[in-house]
């Protein structure tokens, strides 16, 4: 690698290092689903917790519309708002079915008694519980960001309950990249000086999204998260590897990444590289890419149309063939 690539590769594992941990340290200082409609043509899900019970479900759920059924996940610290623009163009043909995951964005936290194999297997487990109580004939799963990872699961653990899986610039193994370009880091002796990890939520929100419209609400919802589920959250991404399950794959997998994550510091062909070897294990048919080239975290904030069309181009070919 030459001096100005290895530079490059220094800032952007820093800056994106700096962004998660920053979230981490400074917000870290048979389940029930709590279930609400948008639609009145929706099917209201019949999984609300009784007003006695102390269950804390392990997300919200907002449904509207009918036809095939879509489930789509937000990422850490963030609302099912992400989506919204998403739902509006398309629950005239499908059925969605929108999460808040618990702790974040202002629900209530999971105990700890309730993820003692961790949150992210705990919020797994949870989804593969409600597509069978709502006996959901193979949803498409939809994920940003760490929804991205769960969908990336679920398409390795359990590619008989869903058909197809869009990955919303999520990576199976965050902290590998962290580690890869710590090592590349080490081996130059070119160490970067501290950073500040203070906890900022508008400037965070700048460095996701280029749409400054969006930069409130996802501020809002990181500040109205629960810190201790965000923290752990974001140890558990830091500390998983989901590549070797990849292999495991049986069904259509979108992935849609965002080329500007590095910007100014990292070209987006290089960005682009991370996720395709990433995501290499996946079997060849089954994977599919596609890249925003001005897009920042938040695709669906900066590029909604071009990710609408790719979402809508993909589920006219996976639910034909279902």
């Amino acid at each position: 690698m030459n001096n100005n690539a290895l530079v490059s590769s220094r800032r952007h594992a820093i800056a994106l290092r700096n962004l998660a941990f920053s979230i981490a340290l400074s917000l870290a200082a048979a389940p029930t689903f709590a279930t609400t409609t948008n639609a009145p043509q929706a099917n209201q899900a019949n999984v609300n917790s009784d007003a006695a019970s102390a269950a804390v479900a392990p997300f919200k759920v907002e449904v509207s519309g009918n036809g095939p059924a879509l489930i789509l996940i937000p990422g850490l610290a963030s609302s099912s708002i992400v989506w919204k623009d998403t739902v509006a163009a398309l629950q005239d043909r499908y059925q969605v079915h929108v999460l808040t995951l618990a702790g974040f964005a202002g629900t209530r936290a999971l105990p700890n008694s309730a993820m003692s194999k961790g949150f992210i297997a705990a919020q797994e487990q949870a989804i593969v519980d409600y597509i069978a109580k709502q006996q959901l004939h193979k949803p498409v799963v939809i994920g940003h960001s760490l929804g991205g990872f769960l969908a990336l699961s679920l398409a390795a653990n359990h590619s008989d309950k869903i058909s197809a899986a869009i990955n919303v610039d999520g990576l199976p193994a965050l902290g590998a990249m962290y580690a890869e370009a710590q090592a590349a880091m080490q081996k130059s002796g070119n160490l970067p000086p501290p950073q500040n990890t203070g906890f900022d939520p508008m400037a965070m929100a700048k460095n996701m999204a280029n749409n400054t419209q969006w930069h409130a609400q996802i501020a809002k919802d990181m500040m109205t998260s629960d810190p201790m589920t965000s923290g752990r959250t974001m140890g558990e991404l830091a500390s998983k590897d989901l590549r070797p399950a990849l292999s495991n794959v049986r069904v259509p997998v979108l992935t849609l990444g965002a080329l500007q994550n590095g910007a100014p510091y990292t070209p987006a062909e290089q960005v682009q590289a991370t996720y395709e070897k990433q995501l290499a294990n996946i079997p060849k048919d089954l994977n599919h890419m596609a890249f925003a080239k001005d897009s920042k975290h938040f695709i669906m904030a900066d590029a909604p149309a071009w990710m609408q069309q790719q979402v809508n181009d993909f589920l006219n070919k996976v639910i034909a063939v279902k």
